[in-house]
């Protein structure tokens, strides 16, 4: 039997790496497209929330159940080139009606974490029953009819999941699957029993969210997988009913199955007209969309430093995998041992992050998040938190060398000081933040919600929905929160470093010259120029520069903090700060003018954490800077650690590697990740792909296949390397 589960794994596994590389650029998930758009043109007359329920009802029932023999875990969908027809129909949906405003996949982004203890608790079954208890409940108390149609179409949307697996586990007896079969049958009808069949309706809801179901882009976090399944995994052993290998395999297929939906490229940095391998989000709604799995960390269920689980999830990470992209939540008290096989795993390239929950969970719980809530954490794509319960309502995007530069041209202010300038920046944000904060009250904090006016499957999985009748971002959640995005820290830190250098202290130019040599790009200005690229920089282990790092985001985290108490005293606002910005600084670049850091017009800032391309001095000033910034004030931030092979081979180079993360940790560091790559290796790659299908590169929160990037994506990779 173990033989049997091993040889599958090892059939899935080749699979997957072949799929990875392979799969043709146009593959399309045709099938999706076609059923949604007859779903749609079947219940246009509905109310919304009836759309999603009927109209998932009628996909999933239409939609293909694929086996293949070596399938531990079911959950396949049609991915393919299209024939000619099918490649007309598909472009002919896109010219009548975007697939993207189509009412019963629309609403389905994810960016979230399900309620993954609940759906594992209640199964869809006890869903099902949950969702016409309130119904009825709700129809005996006289509830307005948006009420009743929303709750409706969840019972619809449980059905319609229920109807597919009871679909698939005949596919599988027909195909003379036993044991799928009944594990199919027996989710279909009643909470999971066992550790296979909780990560068989994981991968059921998974599938179905971003295959059947899913709008632009629908990623998902699968929440603490090791914490979640310990309980099943402890039974089986138990019981006889599996073995530490066993469940091993079966962590094989999951890890498999999760890239399956992806195709070809990487949606921050590629651009098809530069040539590259990209599939597009027109063709696979999620051909590029992260899984997150989360492992290790504080626990409200078990003891952390004693889950088996942790460390077999982490042997079972493959580093030639796009997804899962996995999330080590690391604590004072770790276990060694998985802390070690992380730290190997990241070396190695593996899409595998690090968050410090020494760091996270009281920042969260600053935040306004409950402390148990805040222990249940886990982050998404784009690295943003999630708690039990919560939603996303608003936005406040901090773009901050742009903050900056508005300042800086309103110096008809005739700053005296840079206290006077920093005192104009953080005014300017207040107004922002009342206006966003006083929207928030407005709708959130009001006597009560509106009738819910659309569903999602978001909305049927997330907790306290079906007990509020209501949406997540319409009362059904506890904590809807707004969101700060503080993007491109380092070069909004020289900026303010230099002003203070060439304008405040040193007296090299008055703020009018400044201004006018940033309108001309510097030219005719070099002198000028040469002392602001000469003043302190982020990155760069100097303490001034990184004094205005952490100035800026003291300044704005204060006025956030301030306006989120209302006038009785009470905090009434959550507000997520983050410093995150992601590879769209290069696109952010181009429109951005030369700035006081002597950084030249149209050039990338600074990406996340980390200083701006060509002013680092090195990993060790990197995490000096970076441990500077008052993290135990956001939720989340990314740093990107860009190490050579060479520093971090053998058991000596583990062991550096090792040191190097817990010294920045200790040192209040929130998050890292790793890229271990070589500029050469990266060029001999663009020269000759067809013998580097195996190189990774890291982006933002996960690994992308390099010879699959455009050659402007490349050569942006091949800079940030090269530059540091």
């Amino acid at each position: 039997m173990l033989n049997m589960l091993k040889q599958k794994a090892g059939a899935m596994v080749e699979e997957t790496l072949e799929m990875l590389r392979g799969k043709p650029v146009d593959s399309t998930l045709t099938e999706h497209f076609f059923l949604a758009d007859e779903a749609w043109e079947r219940f246009k007359d509905l109310p919304q929330p009836l759309q999603q329920g009927h109209g998932l009802e009628y996909i999933l029932s239409h939609a293909s159940l694929p086996l293949r023999e070596h399938d531990l875990l079911l959950g396949r969908f049609v991915d393919k080139v299209p024939e000619a027809a099918e490649e007309a129909r598909f472009w002919e949906i896109w010219r009548e009606r975007s697939p993207a405003t189509n009412p019963v996949i629309m609403h389905n982004g994810g960016h979230i974490t399900l309620d993954w203890p609940g759906i594992l608790r209640l199964g869809i079954s006890g869903y099902i029953e949950k969702a016409r208890a309130k119904l009825e409940e709700q129809k005996a108390a006289g509830a307005d009819e948006k009420t009743l149609q929303f709750l409706e179409g969840m019972v619809l949307t449980y059905r319609a999941h229920q109807s597919y697996i009871i679909r698939y586990g005949q596919a599988a007896k027909e195909a003379g699957m036993a044991e799928p079969a009944e594990i199919c049958d027996s989710i279909a009808n009643r909470p999971p029993r066992t550790f296979r069949e909780a990560l068989q309706l994981m991968l059921f809801v998974l599938t179905v969210y971003y295959v059947h179901a899913g709008g632009h882009c629908p990623t998902l976090t699968c929440g603490r997988m090791d914490d979640l399944l310990l309980e099943y995994y402890l039974a089986d052993l138990g019981e006889g009913r599996l073995t530490r290998e066993a469940a091993g395999y079966l962590i094989d297929d999951f890890n498999c199955k999760t890239n399956l939906v992806l195709g070809r490229g990487e949606h921050q940095m590629n651009n098809p007209e530069f040539g590259g391998n990209d599939t597009g989000w027109q063709r696979n709604n999620c051909y590029d969309a992260p899984t997150y799995v989360f492992i290790g960390g504080y626990s409200n269920r078990h003891d952390h430093k004693t889950n088996p689980l942790t460390e077999l999830f982490a042997e079972r990470i493959h580093p030639r995998f796009e997804n899962p992209v996995y999330i080590c939540r690391l604590t004072k008290e770790r276990p060694e041992g998985v802390w070690e096989l992380i730290c190997d795993k990241m070396r190695q390239n593996a899409s595998v992050i690090v968050y410090n929950d020494e760091i996270v969970i009281p920042a969260l719980k600053h935040a306004g998040i409950s402390e148990a809530d805040a222990i249940d954490y886990t982050m998404h794509a784009c690295n943003e938190p999630d708690v039990p319960s919560y939603a996303v309502v608003g936005a406040l995007d901090g773009f901050l060398p742009g903050m900056v530069m508005d300042a800086l041209l309103d110096w008809g202010q005739q700053y005296a000081s840079i206290e006077a300038l920093y005192g104009h920046i953080g005014e300017g944000f207040r107004q922002k933040v009342k206006e966003r904060f006083a929207a928030y009250r407005s709708f959130h904090r009001a006597a009560g919600y509106p009738p819910p006016q659309t569903l999602s499957c978001t909305d049927c999985f997330t907790e306290g929905t079906i007990e509020r009748a209501r949406g997540i971002g319409g009362g059904g959640v506890r904590y809807p929160v707004v969101v700060f995005w503080a993007r491109s820290i380092g070069t909004a830190a020289d900026m303010l470093s230099a002003v203070d250098e060439v304008v405040f202290k040193n007296k090299n130019c008055t703020p009018a010259e400044l201004i006018q040599a940033l309108r001309a790009d510097f030219a005719g200005f070099e002198s000028l120029k040469n002392r602001c690229v000469k003043a302190p920089k982020y990155g760069a282990g100097d303490d001034g520069a990184d004094f205005h790092a952490a100035r800026l985001m003291n300044v704005l985290l204060d006025v956030i903090d301030e306006e989120s108490v209302n006038e009785s005293g009470e905090k009434d606002v959550i507000c997520f700060g983050s410093i995150i910005s992601g590879m769209w600084v290069i696109q952010t670049g181009r429109s951005t003018t030369a700035t006081p850091d002597g950084r030249p017009a149209g050039s990338p800032p600074s990406v996340n954490m980390n200083p701006t391309p060509g002013y680092g001095r090195g990993v060790t000033a990197l995490l000096h800077s970076a441990a500077n910034l008052p993290l135990g004030r956001t939720v989340s931030g990314v740093l990107n650690v860009r190490l050579r092979p060479g520093a971090v081979g053998g058991e000596e180079g583990l062991r550096r590697l090792k040191g190097l993360v817990e010294t920045y940790f200790e040192k209040g560091g929130i998050q890292l990740q790793l890229s271990v790559a070589d500029a050469a290796e990266l060029r001999e790659a663009q020269k000759r792909p067809e013998d580097y299908r195996d190189l990774m590169v890291r982006i933002t929160g996960y690994s992308a296949v390099f010879t699959d990037m455009s050659k402007n994506g490349q050569d942006e990779i091949i800079k940030i390397e090269e530059l540091g």
